[in-house]
């Protein structure tokens, strides 16, 4: 019998995917969505900064942002990857915005000019642009400092764009060492790991979302050991109860409980330490 099988499971319950499916809606994940959607419903913020630690689950609450969003009244782009010179930045973005544009031989000042003309084209059609964009602690100073010129986007005491930086901590320093974007930024919100009393409904809902009839798989000491282990990082947390599942079947357990989680720490802690 394989492990979906032998758990009653459609699919894999814990990989590393942006599946919106498996968002848990926890207080602060659920904060964030509250506070993200209120910002862009205004239209007139300028610019908002969610950020989070490695692995706290800020893409995939991006994701779920982003699928919130009323179509017919927004144009969302996401940028996945920040780390680039504006210049190469508004390439992908004029590209989406107009898949038909030629840039050849545009210079920064030009796609300036054409992000700001394709801008009032979506604006005239009744919808607001979005700009979400991820891994933002990636971007030079420099960049940062530019992204000012496409929040000048406005006309008639409207503002044609919301844009939100998604990143790691470092990124909130850089924002308030920029004096000209820290002054722009009319939302801030950091993302918090799992509380301790989420743990056991996080590990039912991915199971339950995977096809598990109930989704109670983990033991309560299960789950209080995932939480000491992983301090409730989302990722950290996939990763050992991905693993736990997998110990757990192969020694033909009716659940996972804290000797499992134990057995799976004790083995990676192991192989870490293992010279390079």
């Amino acid at each position: 019998m394989d492990l979906l099988r032998h758990w009653k499971l459609l699919e894999r319950p814990f990989e590393a995917t942006w599946d919106t499916r498996f968002f848990f809606a926890g207080p602060d994940h659920e904060e964030a969505l509250s506070r993200l959607l209120y910002l862009v419903g205004e239209t007139t913020m300028n610019i908002g900064l969610l950020t989070g630690e490695i692995g706290s689950g800020k893409t995939l609450t991006r994701a779920v942002f982003a699928g919130r969003i009323d179509p017919a009244a927004f144009h969302v782009i996401t940028i996945e990857n920040s780390g680039f010179s504006l210049e190469e930045l508004l390439g992908s973005i004029l590209r989406r915005l107009d898949p038909q544009i030629h840039l050849n031989g545009e210079g920064k000042l030009a796609r300036c000019e054409s992000f700001e003309r394709l801008v009032r084209k979506v604006a005239g059609g009744g919808r607001h642009l979005v700009l979400l964009m991820d891994e933002a602690q990636d971007m030079k100073p420099e960049t940062l400092h530019e992204l000012r010129w496409l929040t000048n986007c406005n006309g008639g005491g409207s503002s044609f764009l919301t844009l939100v930086l998604i990143g790691q901590p470092e990124l909130r320093k850089m924002v308030v060492s920029d004096a000209a974007i820290n002054q722009r930024v009319s939302l801030r919100f950091h993302l918090k790991p799992l509380r301790a009393d989420d743990m056991e409904n996080y590990l039912r809902h991915r199971l339950h979302a995977a096809g598990h009839a109930t989704g109670n798989v983990f033991t309560p000491t299960a789950a209080e050991a995932l939480f000491k282990s992983t301090q409730g990082i989302p990722r950290e947390v996939n990763r050992l109860a991905k693993l736990a599942l997998e110990h757990a079947w192969v020694n033909d357990a009716v659940n996972v409980d804290a000797a499992d989680i134990a057995s799976v720490v004790t083995d990676l802690q192991r192989h870490q330490a293992l010279p390079a």
